[in-house]
């Protein structure tokens, strides 16, 4: 009987196991960019596209280029297919190259929140190069859907403790949640810790909005698309590169491609 009873629930439980695997994928080893999977969001001088990359995954890569100097530009893809299962809890994977100006500029890199970024509620996986001397990521909460900081419009932002890896892929994984709002990241399979101005080192951002509210479950309402590219606020000192490959979204954590 208790095999029987261990055999129903397997039976059962395939559907919830089959539910956690990326509920999003791309290799780009179609070697474009595919308008069925993706909505591009270009403006200014950047550049993206699916291109040959050495010490890809396979023998492309999405990249982005972000000329030296140059101002008032982002390149992104967005997937916004998102099912249901990611709309309040996702987790991503990411292979990533940066090479070139990241430094004390904001410099967002991945997004996902409501729809029609830039002017929405979103959470985001940036850089920022100050305090330290390197760029370190800065997970945050955006609020750019109001228009005014009278209306609602801002952010709340946190330096990580790990400083980006440069010139090398390396793999970036996240979680993303909207109930209760917070991020985690790691590199490489380690977790980046943040440490608080209390001296406290934690390895869990979390977010309230408006600031000191108390709330802290729907910050976003839902997470209706993803994104990944690079934004500068300000001029970068030299030009920036940066690489995507084989990533992955879905409701559980992915872990390495196999």
């Amino acid at each position: 009987m208790r095999n029987i009873h261990v055999l129903a629930a397997a039976l059962l439980c395939g559907p919830c196991l089959m539910a956690q695997a990326p509920v999003f994928t791309d290799t780009f080893e179609s070697g474009k960019i595919d308008p069925a999977k993706y909505d591009q969001r270009v403006t200014g001088a950047a550049t993206i596209a699916v291109e040959p990359a050495d010490g890809a995954h396979g023998k492309y890569a999405l990249h982005i280029h972000y000329p030296e100097g140059a101002r008032n530009s982002y390149a992104f893809v967005f997937a916004t297919h998102l099912p249901d299962s990611v709309r309040t809890h996702m987790f991503g994977r990411a292979y990533m190259k940066v090479s070139g100006g990241l430094g004390a500029t904001h410099n967002p890199l991945i997004l996902s929140g409501g729809a029609g970024w830039p002017a929405s509620k979103f959470y985001e996986i940036g850089s920022r190069g100050l305090p330290g001397p390197m760029p370190s990521f800065m997970p945050s909460f955006q609020e750019n859907k109001s228009k005014t900081a009278a209306d609602g419009r801002g952010e709340i932002t946190y330096h990580s403790d790990g400083v980006i890896p440069m010139d090398k892929w390396f793999l970036l994984e996240w979680e993303f949640n909207d109930n209760p709002a917070s991020i985690t990241l790691w590199i490489d399979g380690q977790k980046v810790t943040t440490t608080l101005p209390t001296g406290e080192k934690i390895d869990n951002v979390k977010f309230e909005w408006p600031k000191a509210s108390g709330t802290v479950n729907g910050l976003i309402g839902g997470l209706e698309e993803v994104g990944f590219g690079t934004r500068v606020w300000g001029a970068p000192t030299a030009a920036i590169d940066v690489w995507y490959d084989d990533i992955a979204v879905g409701p559980a954590r992915i872990g390495p491609a196999k």
